[in-house]
C-alpha cells in the first residue's frame, strides 16, 4: 500500500492501475450538478452580454470598465459553478477550506475571462486571435478548479488520475476554443444581435468547458483517509456555500441590472443620435434650399442645396443675421416685413431677388413657415428657397419665341402691331407722324429653289443686319414672314405732304442701304427689293389696317417689276377693296359653280383636231364673263386655286366620259392645267385616279399641263407622281417652255411626252431673230428627247408654216380657234374641214 501519512497539498498524479485501500466514496446530488452548470451557463451569457457593451461603448474608459465587470461576473461564475459542483458530491467527512486559496482561486477565472472577452469585443477577430483567446479561457478554468481543490480541508489525502487529469484540461481548452470560434463566426457574419439565442450558444460552449472540466477532474480524484491535522484559518462548506450563493447571486442581480440600464441608455442614445442624423438627412436631401433661423432673425441651420445656391457655407452663415444674403436693396426691413407678416400669419410665401456670395443676384421664391414646440416657448421659422433662375429663363426665351423670328432675331408680326400702337400714341403726344414701310427681295423664291433654303436663310441674315444698322434705336425692325420686312419710322412732320416727302427719302436710302451685293457662303448675289410704305398721322387706324395699306403699296412696287417703291394712296383704297371683293365672290363663286369651261382645240400638222386645252372662265352673275388673269393670282395668293382645279378636273373627266361615247369625238386628247398648289397635295394621285374613276373616264385622253416652277422644288416628288400617274396612262405635257428656270438635267428624268412652246416666242417668230432661234431650239431640244412639241398663240399661217418647216408637231391658237364653250368646240370637231374656217 503506498505511503498515505504524509497529507501535503501538491498535486499528486496516479494511475488508473494503481490500487488504493480504504478509498472513501461520496454521492452526487443531481440537483445541484444542474444548478452548478445552470450557474455556469448564465454567468457565461451574462459576461458575453457585458462583452456586447463592450462593442458599443462609446470610449475607452467606457470599454475597460465593462471588460473587467464581465470578466469578474464570468469568473464569479466558474468559480460559483466550482464550488457548486463541489457541494454536488457528498462525503462522510467534514469539509472546510481554506480562505486565502479559495480567494486566490478566482483570479485564474477571471483573467482568463476577461482576456477571452478582450477577442470577443474585436469587430472581426483573427482566427489566431480566437484560438489562443480559448486556451488562455480553458487555462483559467483549470487554474481555478486544482487551486479550489487545493483548497479543501478534510482529513483525507487528495491524489488525481493522470489521464482524467489531462482529459480535464483538454476538456477545457477545447471547449474554450469551441466557444471562442462559434463567437467568431457570428461576429464575422453579422448574426450576434441583442439576445440573439446564438449568443447564448456561445455560452452554452463556455459553461461546458466549464462543467465538462469540472466533472471530468472530480471523476479523476481519488479520496484517502488521514489523520485530520488542526487548522485555524479554515471555514465551514455549509457557510462558504451560504456566502457564495449570496455574493454571486448578488452580484449576478446587479450586473444584470447594470446590464439592461445600459441598454436603454444606449438605445435612447442611439435613437437620438439616429434621429438627429436622419433629421439633417433628410434635410440635406431637399431639393430646394433649407433654412431655420430663430426670432432675431439669426440663422440656426441650413442645407447643401442652400450652400450650393449662395456659395455660403454652413459655417459662414451660422448664427449670421438673414440680411447677410442681401436679398434686396434694404434687407433688414424687408426680412421685419416678413417677419411681421409671419407673426400675424403663420406663413409667408413670395418671390425676391436674392445674392449670392460673389454679388450675382438672382430671384428666388421664398415659403416662411412658422414652427412651434409643444414643449419649449422657443420659436423658430423654416424657410425654403427655390431658384427661379431657370424659370425666368425659359419665361424670357418662350417671350422672345413668341415676339421675334427665331431666324434673323427680328420682332414678328405680334410685336409689329403692338409697336404700331405705342407709336401711334406717342405721336400723338409729341405732335408729329409716322410710317410703316414694308418690303420683301425680289427673285427670293429663284434663289431658295436654285441654291437651297440654306442660302435664302444666309441672305435674310444679312439683310436684317443691314436693316438693323440702318434703324439702330431710331425706328422699330420686324420680319412679318417669308421674305417680308416691316420698317416703323418715327418723328415725321405732321404736314402730311412734308412727312410723305419724308417717307419717300426713308425708303430710298432703305433700299440703298440694303441692296447690292451679299456674300453667300463664297458665292456672291446681287438683290434688289421692293418697298411699300404707308403714312399715318393723327387719325384713328389699326395696326392691321396699316399693314394692309403698306402691303398694298408692295404689291404695286412688285407689279411693276420691283425694285422700286411705292406709297399708299387713296386711290389704292379702291383696289383693296376690289381685292377683298374678289376673294369673297370667288368662295361664294366656287360654291355656287359659277365657273365654265372653255375649250380651244389643237390640231397638228394636216390640221387634224386632235384634242383641246381646257380654260377656265368666270361667269360673275353681275359683272358678267371675267377672265382668268383677273381671278386666277388671286386664286393663288388664297389656296383657292386647289377647289377650282379639282371642279376643273372633274369637269374634264366628265367630258372625256361623255367622249368616249361618240366614234366622232372618242379620239380627242384634252389638257388640264395643274397648278403647283394642286399638284403639291400629299394625296393628289389618289385624286386624279379617283376622279377618273368616279366618271369612268379614259386615262390615255387625260393631260396634265404643268409649269418650269413646279420643277424648282423636290424633283424627286415629282417624278414620283408622275411615274405613278404616267402608270396608269395620264400624259403630261410642260406648259410654257422656256419661260422658267427647268434644268436640262431634270428634264431628261421627267416622264413627259410634250413641251409646250410659250406664246412670247410664237408671237414675233418670223420678226425676232431671237424668238426664232429659240424655237427652233426647243423643238431640235423634244426631238432630241423624243417629245412632241405644241406651239401655242398661232394666229397666221405664215406662223404655222415657219413652225412646220422647223419640225413642230402640233399647233394652238386664233388661227384654229379661239376658246369657246363645249358645244361650240364639238361642232367644229364634227364640221367639215373646209367649213371650221367661218367657226375660228
Amino acid at each position: 500500500m503506498p505511503d498515505l501519512e504524509s497529507a501535503d497539498r501538491m498535486i499528486q498524479l496516479t494511475t488508473a492501475s494503481a490500487s488504493f485501500d480504504n478509498v472513501i466514496q461520496g454521492q452526487w446530488e443531481p440537483g445541484l450538478i444542474v444548478l452548478s452548470c445552470l450557474v455556469a451557463w448564465l454567468a457565461a451569457g451574462l459576461g458575453l452580454l457585458i462583452g456586447e457593451r463592450m462593442q458599443e461603448a462609446d470610449s475607452r474608459l467606457r470599454r475597460g470598465v465593462w471588460l473587467i465587470a464581465g470578466a469578474c461576473m464570468m469568473g464569479l461564475g466558474v468559480w460559483s459553478m466550482h464550488f457548486t459542483g463541489m457541494l454536488a458530491l457528498r462525503l462522510p467527512l467534514p469539509m472546510q477550506y481554506d480562505v486565502g486559496l479559495t480567494l486566490l482561486s478566482l483570479l485564474p477565472a477571471m483573467l482568463g475571462s476577461g482576456y477571452a472577452l478582450r477577442i470577443m469585443a474585436m469587430p472581426r477577430p483573427h482566427l489566431s486571435y480566437s484560438l489562443v483567446g480559448g486556451i488562455v479561457l480553458g487555462i483559467g478554468i483549470g487554474i481555478m478548479h486544482y487551486l479550489g481543490m487545493e483548497a479543501m480541508r478534510m482529513p483525507v489525502a487528495v491524489r488525481y488520475d493522470a489521464t482524467l487529469f489531462f482529459i480535464s484540461l483538454g476538456i477545457a481548452l477545447v471547449l474554450g476554443m469551441v466557444a471562442m470560434l462559434a463567437h467568431r463566426y457570428c461576429v464575422r457574419h453579422r448574426r450576434l444581435t441583442h439576445l440573439d439565442r446564438r449568443l447564448f450558444g456561445v455560452a452554452a460552449c463556455i459553461s461546458l468547458a466549464i462543467s465538462g472540466m469540472h466533472y471530468t477532474a472530480m471523476s479523476a480524484t481519488y479520496y484517502l483517509p488521514v489523520p485530520a491535522p488542526h487548522h485555524t484559518a479554515e471555514t465551514s462548506s455549509e457557510w462558504l456555500a451560504i456566502s457564495v450563493s449570496g455574493v454571486v447571486t448578488l452580484l449576478l442581480l446587479v450586473a444584470a441590472l447594470s446590464v439592461a440600464i445600459d441598454r436603454r441608455l444606449q438605445r435612447h442614445s442611439r435613437q437620438s443620435t439616429m434621429s438627429r442624423e436622419q433629421l439633417m438627412e433628410v434635410i440635406a436631401a431637399i431639393n430646394d434650399a433649407f433654412l431655420l433661423f430663430d426670432e432675431q432673425g439669426r440663422i440656426v441651420l441650413s442645407n447643401r442645396t442652400f450652400s450650393t445656391l449662395t456659395g455660403y457655407t454652413p459655417a459662414e452663415i451660422h448664427n449670421q443675421p438673414l440680411s447677410i444674403l442681401e436679398y434686396s436693396h434694404e434687407s433688414a426691413q424687408a426680412h421685419r416685413d416678413i417677419q411681421r407678416f409671419v407673426a400675424q400669419h403663420g406663413q409667408w410665401q413670395g418671390e425676391i431677388e436674392a445674392r449670392r456670395k460673389n454679388g450675382e443676384a438672382f430671384p428666388v421664391r421664398v415659403s416662411v413657415n412658422r414652427v412651434e414646440y409643444s414643449h419649449s416657448t422657443t420659436r423658430h421659422y423654416v424657410a425654403t428657397l427655390n431658384d427661379l433662375s431657370a424659370h425666368r429663363e425659359a419665361e424670357a426665351k418662350i417671350h422672345r419665341l413668341a415676339h421675334h423670328d427665331t431666324l434673323t432675331g427680328l420682332p414678328n408680326r405680334q410685336t409689329l402691331y403692338a409697336r404700331l400702337d405705342a407709336v401711334q400714341s406717342a405721336i400723338r403726344t409729341r405732335g408729329q407722324s409716322g410710317a410703316l414701310i414694308m418690303l420683301d427681295i425680289d427673285n427670293f423664291k429663284a434663289l431658295n429653289d436654285s441654291r437651297g433654303n440654306a442660302a435664302g436663310d444666309m441672305l435674310l441674315r444679312h439683310v436684317a443686319r443691314r436693316l438693323k444698322r440702318f434703324a439702330r434705336h431710331e425706328h422699330d425692325l420686324a420680319r412679318l414672314g417669308g421674305n417680308e420686312f416691316a420698317l416703323v419710322v418715327n418723328g415725321l412732320s405732321s404736314d402730311r405732304g412734308t412727312a410723305i416727302a419724308e417717307l419717300q427719302h426713308h425708303m430710298t436710302t432703305v433700299r440703298q442701304v440694303i441692296g447690292g451685293v451679299y456674300d453667300l457662303d463664297a458665292h456672291s448675289h446681287t438683290t434688289t427689293h421692293s418697298l411699300g410704305g404707308v403714312w399715318f398721322g393723327d387719325d384713328d387706324i389699326t395696326a392691321d389696317e396699316l399693314v394692309k395699306r403698306a402691303s398694298l403699296a408692295l404689291s404695286r412696287a412688285k407689279q411693276d417689276g420691283g425694285n422700286t417703291s411705292y406709297v399708299f394712296h387713296p386711290e389704292m383704297e379702291a383696289t383693296l377693296q376690289d381685292r377683298i371683293w374678289m376673294e369673297a365672290e370667288l368662295r361664294q363663286a366656287i360654291q355656287d359653280e359659277q365657273m365654265r369651261l372653255y375649250y380651244q382645240p389643237q390640231v397638228d400638222a394636216e390640221s387634224n383636231i386632235i384634242g383641246a386645252e381646257t380654260l377656265i372662265r368666270w361667269q360673275h352673275p353681275e359683272r358678267g364673263m371675267i377672265s382668268p388673269g383677273a381671278f386666277i393670282p388671286l386664286a393663288e395668293e388664297t389656296g383657292l386655286i386647289v377647289p377650282i382645279g379639282q371642279w376643273v378636273l372633274a369637269k374634264a373627266c366628265e367630258r372625256l366620259a361623255h367622249w368616249a361615247t361618240d366614234p366622232a369625238l372618242a379620239h380627242l386628247q384634252l389638257s388640264v392645267n395643274v397648278s403647283v398648289h394642286q399638284f403639291q397635295q400629299h394625296d393628289f394621285v389618289a385624286q386624279v385616279l379617283a376622279t377618273l374613276a368616279d366618271h369612268h373616264a379614259p386615262p390615255e385622253r387625260l393631260t396634265l399641263e404643268l409649269t418650269e416652277s413646279l420643277l424648282l422644288a423636290n424633283v424627286e416628288g415629282v417624278i414620283e407622281k408622275m411615274m405613278q400617274l404616267k402608270h396608269h396612262g395620264v400624259s403630261f405635257s410642260l406648259d410654257d417652255f422656256g419661260t422658267g428656270y427647268s434644268s436640262l438635267a431634270y428634264l431628261k428624268r421627267l416622264p413627259f411626252n410634250a413641251l409646250k412652246i410659250d406664246v412670247s416666242f410664237v408671237r414675233d417668230v418670223l420678226v425676232e431673230a431671237n424668238d426664232a432661234a429659240i424655237v427652233k431650239t426647243i423643238i431640235a431640244l423634244a426631238d432630241s428627247l423624243q417629245l412632241k412639241t405644241v406651239a401655242e398663240g398661232v394666229e397666221t399661217l405664215p406662223q404655222r408654216d415657219f413652225l412646220t418647216q422647223l419640225g413642230c408637231h402640233h399647233y394652238q391658237g386664233y388661227y384654229y380657234g379661239r376658246p369657246g364653250p363645249v358645244e361650240a368646240f364639238e361642232a367644229l370637231v364634227t364640221s367639215p374641214p373646209a367649213q371650221r374656217t367661218t367657226l375660228r
